[in-house]
């Protein structure tokens, strides 16, 4: 019998999150939809358990409380009573690029404590309970002449390319660089007990999020997004969708990259490598 699988996904009412509850769902895997918004929350859970046949569920959570992320991942054991997956999506951004002068001490107070410190609160609490659970051996397809050694669980953590560079973005830049450090310190301390912990580094993506920053720009069919400088930047020349970038996540997330750990993978047309 096929064993279930369980994934936390944060951020999952719209967007990158839940393309990638999506993605999770389309292979079976039960799934903990998390994000603050509570009718699009429960909606998405709904509509993925009657989509693909799977077990899903929807909770309210502000990953800049703790003690919601201690309740998220509780919650999620209580399907098997393992966390296998988790994907860390929540996050904010401010709308203006240019400049700092007009970021406030809240509002980038507000942006580190969902994208960093958040973030952080959820790697730690996934990776402890993960750290309980007895080891699961991946399956390799075609399957490897040696044993592979169990793993506990895996992390994705969704990041940005601006963790790697800066695009501007006063607020957003500094939090998305302590994600990569968060990201590269949760391989080093949880790894040796089987977790791994890696991230997707998106560049530009047409999310709700991008829309608010671009408008129309972040369109597909639009007149501004045929003439956008920022497609014109990108080596494939369009912006990437939320399911390209649940891919990797699934990926990454997957026995495939059973031996992946501590990696920043950006995914993003070809922007940051020919751009920097």
């Amino acid at each position: 019998m096929k064993q279930e699988l369980v994934a936390l996904v944060t951020g999952a009412a719209n967007g990158i999150g839940k393309a990638i509850a999506t993605k999770l769902a389309s292979r079976g895997i039960s799934v903990l939809l998390t994000d603050l918004n509570k009718q699009q929350g429960h909606a998405a859970a709904s509509e993925l358990a009657k989509r693909y046949n799977v077990r899903t569920e929807f909770l309210q959570t502000d990953v800049s409380q703790e003690e919601d992320i201690r309740k998220a991942v509780d919650a999620s054991l209580s399907f098997t009573g393992r966390l296998d997956y988790a994907a860390n999506c929540a996050g904010i951004c401010e709308t203006i690029a240019s400049e700092e002068r007009s970021i406030s001490t809240e509002w980038f107070d507000k942006v580190y404590s969902v994208n960093a410190r958040g973030l952080w609160l959820c790697q730690k609490y996934e990776a402890q309970q993960m750290e309980k659970q007895a080891p699961r051996e991946p399956v390799l397809d075609p399957p490897s002449r040696y044993p592979v050694p169990g793993q506990r669980g895996a992390i994705a953590n969704v990041v940005s390319i601006s963790g790697l560079t800066s695009l501007g973005l006063a607020a957003y830049t500094p939090s998305k660089h302590a994600a990569a450090g968060i990201t590269k310190n949760g391989a080093k301390f949880y790894g040796p007990s089987g977790i791994r912990v890696n991230a997707c580094c998106p560049g530009w993506t047409i999310t709700n999020m991008t829309e608010a920053h671009l408008g129309d720009r972040a369109v597909p069919g639009t007149p501004e997004y045929a003439e956008s400088p920022v497609n014109r930047k990108i080596a494939l020349r369009r912006m990437g969708l939320a399911e390209e970038q649940a891919n990797l996540v699934s990926f990454l997330l997957s026995d495939e990259s059973s031996y992946m750990n501590g990696a920043l993978v950006v995914n993003d047309g070809g922007f940051y490598e020919i751009d920097n």
